[in-house]
Order: structure tokens, then C-alpha cells, then sequence
């Protein structure tokens, strides 16, 4: 049958244009077939009804086949057809002795076209019918309502021809069956290769995506690194120059604003690959929300607006979350807060719902329209068309506070009316927590080993990278000295060449990378370079990288860009133990 199966494409495609799609060449195929028994029967036949009646259906059902080419439905010309075969089957064998008729053999493939053309329904549907139709005629016989069957040499042919043929459409049908199962088959596992394809193709789009984002992040924290930290020591060089500090301060704000895009697009490309975790520690409440407030204070002093910080008294000390996201989301819902609102009042309030605390922010602003309201927190999308435009910002803040809110095991809220302003609140499910051991209040701003004299190394192929740190830890440490190196190869070289207190290492360099680098000293075999404390210093975020570099046997990482005063904290702690 294989060859029946090659030969039916090629069949096909010289049928009409209607019947050369699906199903369709399958009913063609078997309604001819019919339809030539049909007129074989007309022939051969010794009954004087047979040329009548079976030339007649032959041509109802070449008229269906025509009515179907013009657009007539094939389900209900399946069901006209079934039907008229059934009336002419059920008179033939009727007329022929009842249930003692061979004709009645060909109501057993009535059933099978409708079943295969339409559907299981339409199948049971006429198996009962045709059950219905043989009771009919059993009944019949048993009353003496038919004639006695005719026997004789005369209806042996016709016998013979009726029970061939059934036989041979019985199997022919399911064949064709097959066929189209197979077919079906094989076009669906085609399909399923292609979704296949595709999902390589879009896990493959995915990861470069996360790449080039990774390696964008990382190419502007570098140059970001040595704005804000020659900032910071310009500005601790100019306090009552009003005029310098002034313009530094406007640096810094324009410098911090761009770090907010780069970690809101970083952030939430992390969060939609799941990333992004969640890193808990115990700080002190009040203070935090201070630190974002105050953020903004530079901004609000040529503004008219009311700005202010409402803490309630009942708030804890000490609680125990992820610090820097709760920062984050609440940077995020005052920045949206000032942005919009022009006069008035912007409050942020902080208060103890025991358990828990809520954190809203109050504004008199431009407010939500309430058809955008529900879509405020998908990502890439403002309040109107023209926000961007009128008010600036990327449209992913609030996507990823509201990430952000539900990582920590929160929720996150507004209500706005359009010219009155809005109140976006954030509910955390802090409790209280105990004190550290030795809080931020209890470090001490003057370093034990300021007078010392380090040999520190500082690894990084960026020489403004190098200049930075460098002054950075001679501001510190005046009597240290501070070793180069601008790659990972270099940096073996200076530690067997020179006694080292501590390693600065950055992960990506030319030659080799701060993660090679790292290993190598930790498997050295001269104590004084294996032991050596080796700080991670880098502008790579990536959390598999960075789990990596952290691996590779350093003592402590930092982030670029990194703020002096945590820096230098770590350091006297890998200094001084």
C-alpha cells in the first residue's frame, strides 16, 4: 500500500482547487469509487429496480461532489449523502428478501464516512440509524411483511460482486485513514521541529540579550566608577566653595540618575531570567528611610514643593530584609513623586501596622488617568504617550518595584485621581528584629591602620580605574604604596617580584581575566603570594560571574562603582585581622 500512499500527493494536486486540501482528495477518492460500483451495480444487477435506483444515486452523489466544488458544505453534503444511500439500501434490500439480502451488507460502511469525514458524533449518529434500519427489516421478515430471498444462478454474481466489494471497502476505508493519520502525523511532528527551531532560536536570542546587556552594564559602570569617584574627592576638597560644590553636587545628581537606568534595565533583565535574589540583613529602619529621603533634598531646594518625611514613633529599630531593594523601590516611588508633581507637597510616611510597615508616598502631582491605571505597572509604559517626552524616565521603575516588592514578600499599591495627585504605597512584612553585634553607628570613621605603611596592588586594565583607587587609598593611607598591574598575567609577575598586602583584582581583563588570576595566586606555591588577600573590585553583575569570581578563592567583593568609605572600611577589615 506504500505505493497508494506515494501515488495520492501526485493525485491530488490534478483535483479541483477545492479538493486538494485536507481531508478533501480522501472524499473525492471515495465518492468516486461509490459512485462507479453504484453504476457497476446498475449493470450486473438481475433485479428490474437496480438500474433506476442505482444510477440515481450515482448522480445525486456526483451533483454533492459539484455542490461542494461551488463552496456547499462538506458536513452537510456527507449527511445528504449518507442519507439518500441508506433510503436506496434499505429499499434494495427490502426488495430483495430483508435481512436475508446481501445487500444489506452495505450498510455497514454507512456509518464509516460520516465518521471519518465529520467526526465521532456524526459516526454514532448513523451507526444508529443504520442499527434502527436493520430492526426495522428483521421486524419486518418476522411478520411476512417481505417476500421470500430469490435464490437461483441469476443472483449469484450480484451476490458475489455485493460481498467483494464490501470486503474491499471495509478495508479500504481504514487505509485511508491510516494515510491521513500518517500525514497528519508527519506534519505535526514538522510543526513540533519548528516550535523546536524556534525555542532554540529564542533561548539563543534570550541569552544574547542577557549578554549584551551584561556587557553594556559593565562597559558604562567602568566609565561610571571614575566619574562618581572623583567626584566624591573633589568634592571632599571644595566644602566652602559654594560655587564648585554647586556644580559638583549637579555632577553628581545627573551621574546618579544615570546609574538608576543602567540598574533599572540590568535589574529587570535579571528578574525576568530569575537572577535576581534576594540578599537579607539587619539594619536599622529609620535610618534607611532617612537615606533615601534625604537623596532627593539637593533636587527640592529649587523646587516649591513641600517635602517632607513623617516617621511614626511606633516604627522598630532593627529589621530584617534586603536593605538595598527596599532602597530601591522606595528611590524609585519618590523620583516618580517629584518628578511629576510641580507644587505642593510630595511626604513620604513610614509607618508600623503590627505586623509589618506600610511606606507611602504622598504627592500633589499630575495624578493617573483612570484608563492607564491598570496598566502603571507593566513594564516600558508611562501614564500618557507623551510623558517620556514632557517628563523624561524609561518606563521601568515601577515594573521593577513591583518585582522587587514581591521578592521581598510584599505589596505594592496606588491610588491616584487625575490633577489631585497620587499615593503609592509599599507593605512589607517586617517584625522586629534584635541589634546586631556591632551596628553601623559603632564604626569608626578615623582608621586604626591610616598609619601604616601598605603595598597595596591594584589590578585593572582601565588606567582611570587605577588613578582613582590609587588616590583613593592615599587619601587613606598616606604612607602606602601602590602597585600597578593591567592584567591578570601582570599581577602574578608583581606578587613574586614584591611583598604584597592586599590585592585589588578586577574579573574582566585582557590576557588573563581576574577569575584566572585568583585561582592562581590561591594555588601558588609560596605562602606569602597564596595567603595574600585578593578584593574583588568589578563592574560585572552578572550573578553566575560574579559566583565565579567569588569561587575562584577571593576574600571579598565590591561592585563598581563603589563609594570610599565602604571601601576603605573593607579594607582595614582584610588589613587588620
Amino acid at each position: 500500500m506504500d505505493w497508494i500512499r506515494a501515488a495520492m500527493p501526485r493525485m491530488a494536486a490534478r483535483l479541483p482547487e477545492r479538493f486538494q486540501q485536507g481531508k478533501m482528495p480522501y472524499v473525492f477518492f471515495f465518492v468516486a469509487v461509490v459512485i462507479a460500483v453504484l453504476l457497476t451495480y446498475a449493470v450486473v444487477s438481475p433485479y428490474s429496480y437496480a438500474s433506476v435506483t442505482f444510477s440515481s444515486l450515482a448522480v445525486f452523489l456526483f451533483v454533492l461532489l459539484v455542490l461542494i466544488n461551488r463552496g456547499f458544505p462538506l458536513n452537510w453534503a456527507t449527511h445528504l449523502g449518507t442519507g439518500f444511500g441508506a433510503l436506496i439500501l434499505f429499499y434494495a434490500a427490502w426488495s430483495t428478501g430483508g435481512v436475508y439480502s446481501p445487500r444489506l451488507a452495505w450498510m455497514l460502511i454507512l456509518p464509516l464516512t460520516p465518521f471519518y469525514v465529520i467526526g465521532r458524533r456524526a459516526g454514532i449518529f448513523w451507526l444508529l440509524a443504520v442499527m434502527l434500519l436493520q430492526l426495522t427489516m428483521a421486524v419486518s421478515n418476522q411478520l411476512g411483511w417481505i417476500q421470500s430471498f430469490e435464490t437461483g444462478m441469476a443472483h449469484v454474481p450480484s451476490s458475489f460482486l455485493t460481498y467483494t466489494l464490501v470486503t474491499c471497502v471495509l478495508i479500504v476505508v481504514p487505509l485511508m485513514y491510516d494515510h491521513m493519520y500518517r500525514q497528519a502525523l508527519e506534519e505535526s511532528r514538522k510543526h513540533q521541529r519548528e516550535l523546536e527551531a524556534r525555542r532554540e532560536e529564542l533561548e539563543h536570542t534570550s541569552a544574547m540579550r542577557e549578554h549584551f546587556i551584561a556587557t553594556v552594564s559593565h562597559e558604562l559602570r567602568t566609565p561610571m566608577n571614575a566619574i562618581l569617584g572623583f567626584n566624591a574627592l573633589l568634592l571632599a576638597q571644595v566644602q566652602g566653595k559654594p560655587e564648585a560644590l554647586k556644580v559638583l553636587n549637579h555632577t553628581r545628581q545627573s551621574a546618579d540618575h544615570l546609574m538608576t537606568v543602567i540598574n533599572d534595565i540590568l535589574d529587570y533583565s535579571q528578574l525576568q531570567s530569575g537572577q535576581l535574589v534576594i540578599q537579607p540583613e539587619t539594619f536599622e529602619l529609620r535610618h534607611t528611610a532617612e537615606h533615601a529621603f534625604e537623596l532627593f533634598k539637593p533636587r527640592v531646594e529649587s523646587m516649591d514643593l513641600d517635602y517632607r518625611l513623617v516617621l511614626d514613633p511606633a516604627l522598630p529599630v532593627w529589621v530584617h530584609t534586603d536593605r538595598h531593594r527596599l532602597m530601591q523601590v522606595l528611590v524609585n516611588l519618590l523620583g516618580n513623586a517629584l518628578k511629576f508633581t510641580h507644587q505642593g507637597s510630595v511626604v513620604l510616611h513610614v509607618r508600623w501596622t503590627d505586623p509589618g510597615v506600610e511606606f507611602s508616598v504622598q504627592d500633589t502631582g499630575i495624578g493617573i488617568a483612570k484608563e492607564r491605571q491598570d496598566q502603571i505597572f507593566k513594564r516600558f509604559t508611562q501614564a500618557e504617550n507623551d510623558t517620556q517626552t514632557l517628563y523624561g524616565g524609561n518606563g521601568l521603575g515601577l515594573a521593577i518595584s513591583q518585582k522587587l516588592a514581591q521578592l521581598l514578600g510584599g505589596q505594592i499599591g496606588f491610588e491616584s485621581e487625575p490633577g489631585q495627585g497620587s499615593r503609592f504605597w509599599l507593605h512589607l512584612p517586617l517584625a522586629v528584629a534584635a541589634a546586631p553585634a556591632k551596628s553601623s553607628e559603632q564604626h569608626q570613621h578615623q582608621l586604626q591602620s591610616a598609619g601604616r605603611a601598605w603595598t597595596f596592588l591594584v589590578a585593572d586594565d582601565h588606567p582611570v580605574n587605577r588613578l582613582l583607587l590609587k588616590q583613593v587609598l592615599q587619601n587613606a593611607w598616606p604612607h602606602s604604596q601602590v602597585l600597578e598591574a593591567v592584567d591578570g598575567q601582570k599581577t602574578l609577575d608583581v606578587l613574586r617580584e614584591h611583598a604584597v598586602d592586599l590585592v585589588f583584582m578586577d574579573m574582566v581583563m585582557p590576557v588573563m581575566d581576574g577569575i584566572d588570576a585568583t585561582r592562581l595566586i590561591r594555588q601558588d606555591s609560596t605562602e606569602r603570594i597564596r595567603q595574600v588577600p585578593v578584593l574583588g573590585l568589578t563592574a560585572n553583575v552578572n550573578p553566575l560571574d560574579l559566583e565565579r569570581f567569588k569561587s575562584a578563592g577571593l576574600s571579598g567583593v565590591m561592585l563598581k562603582p563603589f563609594e570610599s568609605a565602604p571601601l576603605c572600611e573593607r579594607i582595614e577589615q582584610l588589613l587588620v585581622r
